[in-house]
């Protein structure tokens, strides 16, 4: 694995439980299933249960040369917080790509990286000229 290893989530399934929620998907790595990754949402671990066991060492050593931050700390990344990153990403693009049908989306430039914003059109034109109108030069297209 490297940087331009491609992963992707299919099957997704997520359930309400004690512990906030859990979820079940397959994780393809570069356009291969490579596991089955599980979290019941009743504390502990996230599980991971790889095609060849093999591989889950592999993908550990991938995460490691990561890091991540949470409120202006760096941490070395490891396979929950990774796995919870995707997770979260995936459930992001879900939701943008259901806004996308419905209207046109943006974002300011001083929203968060997860937020996004909808104007109930599909026509661009017109929702160029609102976005210039009330936000100037701050907003992006998504």
């Amino acid at each position: 694995m490297d940087n331009n290893t491609q992963f992707a989530i299919k099957n997704f399934k997520s359930w309400s439980s004690h512990d906030g929620g859990g979820f079940q998907f397959s994780l393809y790595v570069d356009g291969k299933k490579f596991a089955i990754v599980t979290d019941d949402g009743w504390g502990g671990p996230v599980d991971v249960q790889c095609i060849f066991a093999s591989q889950l060492e592999s993908l550990e050593k991938y995460v490691s040369q990561f890091k991540w931050q949470y409120k202006g700390a760096e941490y070395d990344m490891d396979l929950e917080v990774w796995i919870s990153n995707l997770v979260s990403e995936y459930m992001f693009n879900k939701k943008l790509e259901k806004a996308k049908k419905k209207g046109i989306t943006f974002k300011l430039l001083d929203d968060g990286k997860d937020v996004f914003r909808t104007l109930n059109t599909l026509d661009l034109a017109k929702a160029k000229a609102y976005l210039d109108s009330k936000f100037a030069n701050n907003y992006q297209l998504i």
